[in-house]
């Protein structure tokens, strides 16, 4: 699924500058395996025009500190929003509606013992797309979702928004990137791409270098100010990641590691042709492209898809590339193509998972269901869902795995530090087939889960090993929630998984799946909740964009809820 072309120019306003924090970087496997077990053993022992995009700004406030479908015509932004502190800033712009404050609460951090707050500046969290937020908050209970803000985007945002240092970055199926202050919903900046398609993209911060990535439908990646939207073109930026962008889309989130961005393309709902899935990292400092060619994997570099001898084997998955979380892994990125000719031996690599190195210049493993070819033929994609790599269990005797699931209704368990043959270490067979992220949270001091969203509700799972091997075992599953017609992905905080439920934000206990609150927002399909400073953030059908502060309820006050 895939494209479009774009245009250029761009007005600025001033935010707060934002805090850097390091990132993962890449280590050669083999030598970081050697650690690794050293370590064990010892803690044992003791196409087509040019492009074009514009920025405008929205006057500000007075400065303060901050605490599938078809295209759709973007419209202007406009909020409801409470009268809060918002980044500082200096406005010269094309005109649009300002956000209109109305009354009501400004966010602050939850009351919890001992709380910790975290940012979410990566779909799904982090490199590895583990849905998991940092933030300690005390004994999950019974919560409030106070409703805070609510911004229209115009646009639908069939996606999640990240989050830095108090500013909120969201892309719009046309091609428009929105920097939101998270305290008001006051939307600061935006820019605009042009083109003939929709994402579904999302962007990426860089919390080493405080650059803001985002996509779009001109077929580039950009590089932007995250204050100001205004795009950074220096450093090789913005970089061209299709020759196609009439059939080729941008689809999937974008990642941030080991000093690259990592985008991944597919084709546009419908599978019109021609397109061909590809990974490509792209050097932060140098803007140099390195790109993997699903199909025709022998051609390294942007190729034409009309030149090759295949078509599709998109990647579309909502999760995008994941980057291995394990040191011994070296940094691999892991990636889940569509549907596809699965032929190793002519270099095409349809309906599999992907290992591979992090500039993108060696597969170091595939994997792919022995029923590849029927996948194929039945529309029934691999890759509607990406890898969902489970941290080190140390005494399995596959220790390194990877969670993944399909349009085939099947959920599978795989070796992914031997990503080799058809063989899953175990099948699951699900009652729906699988579009969204996995989250995997580990328990402190207690079990592993694995959330799983389907249009009938959320699924959790616990990985258990006896004598070495391991499963997943089904613990609860929701009986009354439907997650849109396709399943949204949890957001998990402190116990707490949230999720995106048709018509409501639902909260529920972790390890029973009791329901400790919930909020009303719009319909949803892929949209789906993130977590970032004791406050919840969701978009929805109904293009907004809606915070909700986690208030949790007096003792005696409310009553859990089963569902």
């Amino acid at each position: 699924m895939t494209g479009g072309f774009a245009g250029t120019g761009k007005t600025l306003s001033i935010e707060p500058f934002f805090v850097g924090e390091v990132v993962l970087r890449c280590y050669p496997r083999a030598f970081f395996s050697a650690i690794v077990a050293a370590a064990l053993l010892c803690a044992c022992s003791g196409q087509g025009a040019t492009p074009h995009s514009t920025v405008s700004s929205v006057s500000p406030s007075p400065a303060a500190s901050p605490s599938p479908n078809s295209p759709t015509p973007a419209a202007s932004a406009t909020a409801t929003a409470k009268p809060s502190p918002t980044p500082a800033a200096t406005a010269t712009a094309t005109a649009k509606p300002t956000a209109t404050p109305t009354l009501t609460p400004t966010p602050t951090p939850t009351p919890t013992t001992a709380a910790v707050l975290d940012d979410w500046p990566l779909d799904e969290h982090d490199a590895a797309r583990s849905g998991v937020s940092d933030e300690t908050a005390g004994t999950p209970g019974p919560l409030t979702l106070t409703k805070l803000w609510e911004t229209n985007l115009g646009d639908v945002a069939d996606t999640s928004p990240v989050e830095w240092n108090g500013m909120l970055f969201v892309t719009v199926h046309a091609g428009k990137s929105y920097g939101i202050a998270a305290a008001s919903g006051k939307v600061m900046w935006t820019f605009t791409t042009t083109g003939n398609g929709i994402t579904t993209s999302e962007p990426a911060y860089d919390t080493t270098a405080n650059e803001l990535y985002a996509g779009g439908v001109d077929g580039k990646i950009h590089r932007l100010s995250p204050t100001t939207g205004v795009e950074d073109t220096t450093h090789g930026f913005p970089v061209t990641i299709t020759l196609a962008t009439a059939t080729e889309k941008d689809a999937s989130p974008l990642n941030v590691a080991n000093g690259y961005v990592y985008a991944q393309t597919s084709g546009y709902n419908g599978d019109a042709p021609p397109y061909v899935g590809h990974v490509v990292a792209i050097s932060t400092s140098t803007g140099a492209l390195h790109v993997f060619n699903t199909l025709c994997a022998s051609q390294t570099t942007l190729i034409n898809p009309s030149t090759c001898n295949q078509s599709d084997s998109g990647l579309w998955s909502r999760a995008g590339p994941v980057v291995d979380p394990d040191p011994a892994m070296g940094g691999a990125v892991f990636a889940a193509t569509g549907n596809g000719l699965y032929d190793p031996a002519t270099g095409d690599y349809g309906d599999s998972i992907l290992d591979l190195a992090p500039d993108m210049s060696v597969l170091q493993g595939y994997y792919a269901p022995s029923d590849a070819l029927q996948l194929q033929q039945g529309d029934l994609d691999l890759g509607s869902t990406s890898p969902a790599p489970i941290p080190r269990q140390v005494t399995s005797s596959t220790p390194l795995m990877v969670v993944q699931g399909g349009k085939d209704q099947i959920l599978r368990l795989v070796n992914r530090a031997s990503l080799t043959g058809s063989t899953p270490l175990q099948t699951i067979t699900l009652d729906a087939k699988v579009y969204s992220a996995p989250a995997v949270y580990q328990i402190p001091g207690g079990p592993l889960y694995v959330y799983v969203g389907l249009p009938d509700g959320m699924y959790a799972y616990t990985l258990t090993t006896l004598g070495g091997s391991s499963q997943l075992t089904q613990v609860w599953k929701t009986t009354s929630l439907t997650l849109g017609s396709e399943g949204t992905s949890a957001a998990v905080r402190a116990g707490v998984v949230y999720v995106a439920a048709s018509n409501e934000l639902v909260a529920l206990n972790a390890t029973t799946g009791a329901v400790l609150g919930s909020a009303a927002i719009g319909a949803v399909h892929w949209e789906s909740p993130m977590i970032a400073r004791g406050v919840v953030y969701v978009t929805d059908e109904s293009h907004n964009l809606t915070a909700f502060q986690i208030v949790p309820t007096p003792s005696g006050q409310s009553r859990v809820r089963i569902r």
